[in-house]
């Protein structure tokens, strides 16, 4: 898209969200940056200035001193922080729990973990991305629940959590981005680790 025309859409997405929001709503400017990521920035600065706008309206028949502007700016800065803050949680429900909260709670990144448990990252990146399906190897899960520090539970729901959130693979020139699950099988199978290594995560006590 050239820029003209990437002007041209800005303004036509601007113009359809004053004409649909009078006094945008923090609900409507998630909406609408979730809608039109690439102009986010643009729309929480139209907010603030429909809503400067609209203090502006109903306080036109009092005098219009500093006071009344700066609340009228403090509302509309306070719309946006709220909006933003709701934003960066949107998508990830109280009470959830993924494997960058586990691996965090520990002080671990995956290579740091996978030389403590001595397996390929490769196979903790798939997992941890989403992109291996259940049942994942017994002898995996207890290693992960023992340096994680984790539950039973909290590794069912970080894993459930991968899954539903997966990590797109590489696109090409001609493709879509897709993401590529595998058994545990096929994602150990397919790690650099050595045969013995193999061998053994895919074992079973």
């Amino acid at each position: 898209m050239t820029d003209q025309s990437n002007v041209s859409k800005r303004d036509e997405v601007l113009f359809a969200f004053h004409r649909d929001c009078d006094t945008p709503t923090i609900d409507q400017i998630i909406e609408w940056t979730q809608r039109y990521p690439e102009f986010a920035d643009d729309i929480r600065a139209h907010a603030a200035i429909m809503h400067d706008w609209a203090a502006n309206d109903e306080a036109e028949e009092e005098t219009v001193d500093e006071l009344l502007m700066t609340r009228a700016r403090s509302r509309a800065l306070n719309a946006i922080y709220s909006a933003q803050a709701a934003e960066k949680t949107d998508g990830q429900s109280v009470g959830e729990t993924t494997f960058d909260q586990l691996l965090s709670a520990v002080g671990l990144d995956t290579r740091q973990l996978a030389r403590a448990i001595d397996i390929g990252r490769d196979v903790l990146s798939d997992l941890f991305r989403g992109r291996t399906r259940g049942p994942i190897g017994p002898r995996l899960v207890t290693a992960l629940l023992d340096k994680l520090q984790a539950t039973q539970d909290q590794f069912e729901k970080a894993l459930a959590y991968a899954l539903n959130h997966p990590s797109m693979g590489h696109a090409s020139s001609s493709r879509q981005p897709t993401v590529i699950q595998s058994t545990f099988e096929e994602s150990v199978r397919r790690s650099n680790m050595p045969p013995e290594r193999k061998s053994y995560w895919l074992e079973e006590d």
